[in-house]
């Protein structure tokens, strides 16, 4: 009898690929904690600023990006034109239904808080899923 696929992908993984989530909601408690027992943290962060980008947050989006940017191989970027489906398929929900979905949620929800739904709509209009589906399958990955 063959083996589990997924068990095997997991078997493949590094413990702290296998307890991400874990760390995800470790990391919020201890920043939630740090601003309760530190409120002068929140300004101090906010002080480190060029212009209005948090370099805190530049930083930390640049130590999350680049592992899997440098798994890509920029030499196939091709392979992307030929991933119709996909790529077809992400233009729809990206641009289509992401858009129109968020801004009903937030006119539904947040009527009476036009700063909320602004940034709910702002959110809908990011595009970041079909950015992730690119690198994803120019690094290898399984889509």
């Amino acid at each position: 009898m063959t083996e589990d696929p997924a068990r095997e992908v997991l078997g493949n993984l590094s413990l702290l690929d296998r307890l991400l989530p874990l760390w995800i909601f470790v990391a919020m408690g201890a920043g939630v904690l740090l601003g309760y027992v530190l409120p002068q943290t929140g300004p101090l962060i906010n002080s480190f600023q060029i212009d209005s980008v948090s370099l805190p947050i530049a930083i930390g989006l640049i130590w999350m990006m680049y592992p899997p940017l440098a798994a890509v191989n920029y030499g196939e970027i091709g392979k992307v034109r030929t991933a119709k489906k996909m790529m077809s398929t992400s233009l729809v929900l990206n641009w289509i239904v992401g858009p129109f979905l968020m801004f009903g949620l937030a006119w539904i929800f947040l009527p009476d808080l036009p700063l909320f739904r602004d940034g709910i709509i702002m959110v809908g209009l990011a595009r970041c899923i079909a950015m992730v589906l690119v690198w994803n399958m120019l690094a290898g990955g399984d889509n």
